[in-house]
């Protein structure tokens, strides 16, 4: 006795009964086998008896017939047990003996599993649809969790962050996408040809080999794609087989859109430069707006990421120094803060001036899970390209490991390990970063090898330095270090400054340096309002150092609480 039973897609535990010396498997009606999916073939496969053998031969269809994960090229015979696949449909071969149970796991009798079938053997003309008929079928959910959407969200960012090379960066932004989207069967990344203006695929991912071939725009909704380019307007389709106003009946292949979600990248003149298309065929796993939200935010860093990438294509007829200068000087303000944190009763300041075109010096502010803010700074050791990018780089990574560690120590560990990798042995940071609890005015304080931070108190005037005791290595030098914090009690009016040493080491013309003794007289002595005080700090360093040449990257940033109602 011979069967083939449904063991993966619609119609799961169907069972179909070899009565004759051939069926053939198709999308037509009188196909023995009907699997009604656009996406396959009229006459996809057949099944054949021959000589007390059986084997299976795929009919040239488009996408394939696949054998225990192999495609079938030619009439190959089967074994027990052996896995037909067709599209997302698998039958199991079972060759058993008339009297024998035909599967081990379930132990049915093959009478009472096969009674309701007898009709397709009395009737070889007699069709079985695949496909659940009950009203309300709902395969598994394929829902991601909010914690693992975020994470991979994150992910992507961080790739993005990571390089300018898009054939690197559009396929692992695809590879995100399917994690944060299981039920999608297609993903294109296409960007519009400079001389035709027509839109070209860049990278392209599916969820099973040989569900589509070619690089042609056929394969997606050319009327959604062209909407979307042209209007810089992102589409939701939950059921693309009811949009027949958006095309989604059109594609090559003839494949069964069920819903698209499809977002512009948009550059920062909101200009698209191109769009990412996602598409899928399965009627119960359907995208919803949450899922879009989450596709803009993917694109929204996305456009940025190629509009860089344009950039840099774009000045390939610079001279090679002056082309790397402008491109690593574009990603690194890109990484920097546009604006000071708005935290209610605190007050920020923030500059930088890199010595060369750019520089390794690096802030920046990250609002955490529990209210608190991320204050962090640090200083890439070397100047110019590399430490721009190292610089970048380290904004990924901070931004990363303080949105996914389980503690904010946890996440500065985690950070240093990836920077004491053995393949970044030729650099190494110093890093410091304080976490402010405006409810409770403390703050903690991790230091990796920087110089400490300096804190005024406003009720005495007294200038000190924080943490000093707590201070370990540079990040990057030695894997598995345990860092230490510290915590301080913020009064009303009190500051806190952190710097780099382009500030403590500003050299005038008798390259004599400014040095920490002048900076914390300054601290001392400035104006009592933080921005007044910082501004007060860098004319100081420019009167000492009398307009020489900057000969190291500045960074000077500062917090202060605000003083309460009637302190001056």
């Amino acid at each position: 006795m011979c069967l083939f039973e449904v063991t993966e897609g619609p119609n799961t535990g169907h069972v179909y009964r070899f009565e004759r010396d051939e069926l053939i498997v198709g999308r037509l009606s009188y196909c023995d086998i009907v699997i009604n999916q656009k996406n396959v073939s009229r006459q996809h496969a057949r099944l054949l008896r021959s000589g007390g053998e059986f084997f299976v031969e795929d009919l040239n269809s488009t996408n394939g017939t696949f054998l225990n994960g192999k495609r079938v090229t030619t009439r190959t015979r089967l074994s027990d047990r052996d896995l037909i696949r067709v599209y997302n449909v698998t039958l199991r071969f079972r060759d058993v003996a008339p009297d024998e149970s035909w599967d081990d796991e379930r132990k049915p009798s093959a009478r009472s599993d096969l009674q309701d079938l007898d009709a397709v053997g009395e009737h070889p003309g007699k069709t079985t649809q695949i496909g659940d008929p009950r009203p309300g079928a709902r395969r598994q959910s394929v829902e991601v969790n909010a914690y693992e959407k975020l994470k991979t969200v994150l992910e992507i960012h961080r790739i993005l962050g990571s390089s300018l090379d898009l054939d690197h960066v559009l396929p692992k932004i695809l590879d995100g996408l399917f994690t944060v989207f299981p039920q999608s069967d297609r993903g294109y990344i296409l960007f519009p040809d400079p001389q035709t203006g027509n839109l070209e695929i860049r990278a392209q991912k599916q969820k099973e080999e040989g569900t589509f071939a070619a690089s042609s725009l056929g394969l997606v909704s050319q009327t959604v794609a062209r909407r979307v380019m042209s209007r810089g307007e992102a589409i939701l389709s939950a059921d693309g087989l009811d949009d027949a106003d958006l095309g989604l009946g059109d594609s090559v292949l003839d494949f069964p859109i069920r819903s698209v979600m499809c977002a512009p990248l948009l550059g920062r003149m909101q200009e698209p430069l191109g769009i990412i298309y996602v598409d899928t065929n399965d009627p119960h796993e359907r995208f919803h707006a949450d899922d879009l939200e989450v596709l803009l935010s993917v694109t929204a860093t996305a456009g940025q990421a190629l509009e860089y990438a344009t950039a840099h294509q774009a000045k390939l007829h610079l001279d090679r120094r002056e082309r790397e200068l402008a491109t690593a000087r574009e990603v690194q303000l890109h990484f920097l803060p546009q604006a000071p944190p708005q935290i209610s009763g605190y007050r920020f300041f923030g500059h930088y001036a890199s010595a060369e075109e750019v520089g390794g010096d690096y802030y920046g502010y990250q609002p955490l899970s529990d209210g608190r803010t991320a204050i962090s700074l640090g200083d890439v050791s070397g100047k110019g390209i590399s430490a721009a990018l190292i610089m970048a780089r380290l904004c990924s990574e901070v931004r990363y490991r303080l949105a996914t560690a389980a503690s904010i120590r946890d996440g500065f560990h985690q950070l240093n390990d990836e920077f004491a990798k053995p393949e970044n042995d030729t650099w190494f940071v110093t890093f410091v970063l304080c976490v402010l609890d405006n409810a409770s005015h403390l703050l903690k304080i991790f230091n990796a090898g920087h110089m400490a931070p300096i804190c005024r108190r406003a009720a005495d005037g007294q200038v000190e330095e924080l943490g000093e005791e707590n201070t370990g290595p540079p990040l990057g030098c030695t894997q598995g270090v345990q860092y230490d914090s510290s915590t301080i009690d913020l009064q009303p009016g009190d500051l806190v400054l952190i710097y780099t040493d382009g500030i403590s080491e500003a050299m005038n013309a008798d390259r004599e340096l400014f040095g920490r003794g002048r900076l914390m007289e300054a601290v001392r002595h400035g104006p009592e309002r933080l921005e007044d005080l910082c501004a007060w700090i860098l004319d100081e360093v420019r009167r000492f150092t009398n307009n020489q040449p900057q000969n190291d990257d500045i960074c000077l940033i500062g917090f202060q609480r605000e003083p309460q109602r009637g302190d001056s």
